[in-house]
């Protein structure tokens, strides 16, 4: 896979290699080659590490990738309520996941917002930004993982490097969430995965 947009030419009878986890009651292809998604109330991935009391619920679109890739997203979201949001997960279990959002926080502002899940959550409130769409990348090197966003596509911020084991082959998709309210909508205009090992894992490249 290699820059295109993973999401053209795909149809609610024809996934291509893409599954569902927590497939949701709403959801529809666009026809400029997005998916809008209806994460209805209490849709969320979370592993509080106060209580040790977890939730798996937000609807997650994947593919199973093998190795290293750059995984890319341009997103649209709605924010109702606190925790809307929507954004690229890295996935292997319950207790085992990576989380980049672009969500409306309990700060009282849209921000970039990233979750490192082993075993509980690290959840950490990044960029304050407020932009009607907004694009998310998460780069995968070994064991080594970086997250970006941008506003442009062009020009890519860093928002967390860190390491986490997790085996070779992971999902990698697209998540809506609405943990406290009635339900959003995100729309994902696009979705990139290119299978590769960058030299520079900070920079993306």
């Amino acid at each position: 896979m290699f820059k295109i947009n993973l999401l053209k030419n795909l149809s609610k009878g024809n996934l291509g290699n893409f599954k569902w986890d927590n497939k949701p009651d709403r959801w529809n292809f666009l026809p400029e080659g997005g998916l809008e998604i209806f994460a209805s109330n209490k849709t969320d991935f979370f592993q509080d590490p106060t209580n040790n009391s977890g939730v798996a619920t937000a609807p997650l679109f994947y593919l199973d990738i093998n190795g290293d890739f750059i995984a890319k997203v341009k997103l649209k979201p709605n924010f109702n309520c606190i925790y809307d949001g929507g954004g690229i997960m890295v996935y292997e279990n319950e207790k085992s996941w990576i989380k980049l959002c672009y969500e409306n926080t309990d700060l009282g502002c849209p921000a970039i917002v990233s979750v490192v899940t082993n075993e509980v959550s690290d959840d950490a409130n990044g960029v304050e930004i407020n932009l009607e769409q907004l694009h998310l990348q998460i780069v995968r090197k070994g064991e080594y993982f970086c997250l970006f966003y941008s506003k442009d596509g062009d020009n890519w911020r860093m928002v967390r490097y860190f390491k986490i084991k997790m085996p070779k082959t992971v999902r990698v998709g697209l998540e809506a969430q609405s943990p406290l309210g009635e339900g959003t909508t995100i729309i994902f205009n696009s979705f990139i995965i290119e299978e590769k090992t960058v030299n520079n894992l900070r920079k993306g490249k």
